[in-house]
């Protein structure tokens, strides 16, 4: 990983050489003759790491040249630091304390030159050649001939493939396999080539192994060859690319292009312009790793395949270990099944960990092998490490370190995309483009790691990107960590109190907290203190490198130390969950590299720091609490580019409009959601006033949530509409209870999840016509006692894809009929009702799931529950006065599967029609002495008709 750490490291003296800071400073020819020396050492970086593995001399050798990359970063982080403070002062660089600076810088630069010159002098001792750092990994060529003795658990992908080409009738079909190094994208190539389906199908059937070089002529030429069986002489493109068209004209061909990494779509498009001569239905299959590959290349929709099951990885490594004869000792086996684990359904994996014991029948040699690091284990060319670093190498150089950083974190960790790029900019990873912010940067990388499979699981939960590593692609990035851990090069520290980082190169994990430990690391990046559970040091003010402090879930912390604000290259501060934080820092503001203050579920903090818009850097504000005096009022905001979310709260305190626009929220681009919130407890102003003040609060089109709570005007603003809101998926209001009318959300055709709390409108929708609500599927109304039904008139087309729907406390609610995708609804609290109107379940064709809980007069149910045929779990909850079930309304509940009934103490009996229940699996009763009574396994009233139900709960 030395490469991409000088690669960072000389781009950065660059930025230093060209830019003010050697100027300033002084140290213009010092930074010339670093890059000079490190680009001499960077030359034959590639010959040093092809040999470290069997000369430990060249080992220690790149273990002292990180060390010394590491120490010329902290002084360039020291030059740049000095630089802006002495920038920020009026006697810029004749500052007294300059002269100190200097004398300070002047001495380790001249100790670092003498490091860098023993070690360019040892390049010259060892004889390290000059090769291109920009490396290619070669792949053994592949042929069309399966080598599998026996391939296990790729039949069914085998015949899905299959049939997605022979019916296929395009022009020409391209049609990619998809996935990471080692999983049998070839294989199953292999296995679909020779299926008797696809000979009968296509003539001629062709394969080129294509690997890094995605040449047309070369590719031309092999098709043609491979066509005629014979090898051709030198020709141009021009007369190659007519022979082949006259080969292929009018056939309905099969030509697999296996391991393809080429990304550039103008090559592709050449040769693709050759290949549409055949047939309709001619088909090319791709082999690839990259999904850009198949973004490219595919006509149809790529094949993601998937990993093997543990039994057929078993079957895999059973029979590389043991072949086909032997018989298998049962005490290996069952280690075997452990080793398996470590395969992660990758066959390769399985293949070499057999492989590695074929020949060997001792336990002690098993157990090695399950309790070892594959990357740790013997390897050779066809084994999965080789196979994975093909991925890495492929990898542009300034990506290498952001993979290889994931190592970090211990294998199966649910990471965070958002803190993940934080981390990347803390240690320095991400280089800057242009006018592009570190962040967008950042996302950039990780979306390319992400289309180069190397991860996985992505999910997104408000709001944010979590994802995981493949075990061997985590194997992999901890074996680019070649570096020892020092004092020297310690970068992170991770603090092991409820924290699973892993002690890896420049990261370390300590068992407890000492801060006179924590100074000795004066060169830390990341410190991680959280669960800490203790007043945090003034010390920590002298980590002058530190960038991302994580002190969350300290929920003894009180206060911060003063002597944090001295931290100036702080870009990350993490105070999420700190329960027991009243305020922050007077002085803020003079965290002046500040991009992310995280004070999620700091429940005590009701004020901000004067001045918070002096942190121009600052991307991620999660709350803004508007305060009445100069340094606390909205006007903060105007010039923060923020990132995200944020919660701006006591807008009571705004005093007008004017002072409204001041945040600027109508140009923050970047801000995804965006909660407004006003303090019912504090002194209102007019709602007239409070109208115009919303109105100036109108956010940026690209906002895709937002909150309102306790907003007191008579009118919702007129910027809620499809212009300003045309990207928002999730709407809440709560506590408007002047509003007498909601805006037109019908007509906001992105929006997914509605939430209304504490109204008092008729309707949710009073405008006429068809189409509206084309997006929603997620509607929760609670306490509208005036709500009479969700559209003043019914249309076309009107919520034609809501799934789940809550109502709590609306009385004189009527009709939710029409609603033909409703698969969940949750009714409760109408105190007042006996009973349920009967139209409320008409047309709810494809409800699966009803709970009605808290009707505390309700009777009986309706009979129109016999049109719910689809309803697979009923449940009643605190229904007082409910005295039976209805026998017609239940005989039309041939799907249901699962029947709940709880605190219901009125109920007598259940339904005859219960026991023709066929689906019915579960009862449960809960809290109904009566109705348990009656149940008692067979004694009770009601046995027979739950006789036939295999699982029943009931309990008082």
């Amino acid at each position: 990983m030395a490469e991409s750490l000088l690669q960072i490291l000389l781009e950065n003296l660059t930025s230093f050489i060209q830019g003010e800071v050697g100027l300033i400073l002084g140290f213009k020819d010092e930074f010339e003759t670093l890059q000079r020396t490190f680009t001499m050492i960077q030359a034959v970086l590639e010959h040093a790491q092809e040999k470290q593995l069997k000369d430990k001399p060249i080992e220690n050798w790149l273990q002292n040249l990180n060390v010394a990359a590491y120490e010329a970063d902290d002084i360039l982080d020291e030059c740049k630091t000095e630089s802006a403070r002495l920038k920020q002062t009026k006697y810029g660089s004749y500052h007294p304390k300059a002269i100190a600076f200097r004398y300070k810088i002047g001495k380790k630069m001249k100790n670092i030159m003498k490091k860098l010159d023993a070690i360019a002098a040892d390049r010259i001792k060892f004889h390290l050649e000059i090769r291109p750092i920009e490396r290619q990994a070669a792949r053994p060529q592949t042929g069309s001939v399966l080598t599998e003795k026996q391939v296990y658990g790729r039949g069914k992908e085998e015949d899905e493939i299959v049939k997605i080409l022979i019916n296929n009738a395009q022009q020409l079909s391209v049609l990619p396999i998809l996935g990471l190094g080692g999983l049998g994208k070839t294989t199953l190539a292999q296995m679909v080539f020779h299926d008797p389906r696809v000979t009968d199908h296509f003539h001629p059937k062709i394969w080129i192994c294509v690997s890094e070089d995605f040449d047309e002529k070369r590719l031309i030429k092999a098709i043609v060859e491979s066509i005629e069986g014979t090898s051709l002489s030198d020709m141009d493109l021009d007369p190659l690319q007519k022979k082949l068209q006259k080969l292929l004209n009018g056939k309905r061909y099969l030509l697999v292009l296996d391991d393809v990494w080429n990304e550039d779509r103008h090559k592709w498009d050449n040769l693709k312009a050759v290949l549409k001569v055949g047939a309709q239905g001619a088909s090319v299959l791709v082999t690839t790793r990259l999904e850009r590959v198949g973004s490219i290349m595919g006509t149809l929709q790529p094949y993601k395949l998937s990993n093997l099951s543990q039994e057929d990885c078993c079957s895999l490594f059973m029979q590389r270990a043991f072949g086909q004869q032997e018989e298998m000792n049962p005490n290996l086996v069952a280690i075997g099944k452990e080793i398996v684990k470590k395969s992660g359904g990758v066959p390769l994996a399985a293949k070499t960990l057999g492989g590695l014991l074929r020949f060997e029948r001792k336990e002690r040699l098993w157990e090695h092998v399950r309790d070892s690091e594959i990357c740790n284990l013997r390897q050779d060319n066809s084994s999965i490490m080789p196979a994975l670093k093909l991925s890495y190498h492929h990898l542009p150089l300034d990506l290498r370190q952001c993979f290889a950083y994931c190592a970090v974190f211990p294998k199966d960790t649910e990471m965070e995309k958002e803190k993940i790029i934080s981390l990347w900019m803390a240690h320095g990873f991400l280089l800057s483009k242009g006018n592009m912010e570190l962040e967008d940067v950042g996302n950039e990388v990780w979306e390319e790691l992400y289309l180069r499979s190397f991860f996985q699981e992505i999910e997104v939960r408000s709001g944010k990107t979590y994802f995981k590593m493949h075990d061997l692609i985590h194997d992999l990035a901890t074996s680019l960590f070649s570096a020892r851990a020092s004092s020297s090069n310690i970068r992170e520290i991770n603090v092991k109190i409820y924290s699973h980082m892993m002690s890896i190169g420049f990261a370390a994990v300590e068992s407890s907290y000492s801060h006179l430990l924590v100074e000795n690391f004066v060169s830390l990046r990341v410190l991680n203190l959280n669960y800490l559970e203790k007043q945090l040091p003034s010390s920590i003010g002298d980590l002058v490198h530190l960038r991302y402090l994580d002190l969350s879930y300290n929920t003894e912390m009180r206060s911060l130390p003063k002597q944090l604000c001295k931290l100036q290259n702080l870009q990350t501060l993490a105070l999420q969950y700190c329960t027991s934080l009243c305020c922050l820092p007077k002085e803020t503001s003079k965290l002046g590299s500040l991009r992310n203050l995280l004070l999620d579920g700091c429940i005590k903090l009701n004020s901000m720091p004067p001045r918070i818009g002096s942190l121009t850097c600052l991307k991620t504000l999660g709350f803004y609490f508007v305060g009445r005096k100069k340094g606390f009022q909205l006007g903060e905001l105007r010039n923060l580019n923020l990132y995200g979310s944020i919660e701006i709260s006591h807008l009571e305190r705004v005093k007008n409009d004017k002072d409204a626009k001041e945040a600027n929220l109508s140009a923050k681009e970047n801000l995804q959601s965006l909660s407004m919130s006003w303090d019912k407890y504090e002194p209102r102003r007019y709602e007239s006033e409070e109208v115009r003040v919303i109105e100036a609060l109108k956010p940026h089109p690209n906002l895709t949530s937002l909150t309102i709570s306790g907003f007191k005007g008579f009118r919702f603003p007129e910027w809620m509409n499809h212009s300003v809101l045309r990207n928002v998926v999730s709407i809440t209001i709560k506590g408007c209870t002047n509003c007498s009318c909601l805006p037109p959300f019908g007509e906001l055709s992105c929006l997914e999840s509605l939430e209304l709390w504490n109204g008092c409108v008729e309707y949710v929708d009073v405008d006429v016509g068809s189409g509206r609500f084309p997006s929603l599927r997620k509607l929760v109304i609670w306490d509208f006692s005036n709500l009479k039904g969700l559209l003043k008139k019914e249309g076309e087309k009107q919520f034609p894809v809501l799934e789940e729907m809550t109502f709590y406390s609306c009385p004189i609610l009527r009709s939710i009929s029409n609603l033909s995708a409703l698969t969940s609804l949750y009714i409760s609290d109408y105190v007042g009702a006996t009973s349920l109107p009967e139209e409320m379940f008409k047309s709810l064709a494809n409800l699966k799931y009803l709970e009605i809980s808290s009707f505390i007069n309700l009777k009986e149910l309706p009979t129109s529950l016999a049109s719910l045929n689809a309803l697979k779990s009923l449940q009643f909850e605190y229904c007082d006065a409910l005295e039976s079930l209805s026998e017609e309304g239940v005989k039309g509940l041939t799907s249901l599967t699962e029947l709940s009934i709880g605190y219901c103490k009125m109920l007598k009996c259940l339904p005859e029609e219960l026991q023709h229940l066929t689906a019915l699996t579960t009862l449960t009763i809960s809290e109904c002495p009566t109705l348990a009574k009656r149940c008692e396994e067979g004694i009770g009233e009601d046995w027979h008709k739950i006789a036939h139900i295999p699982y029943l709960h009931i309990r008082n």
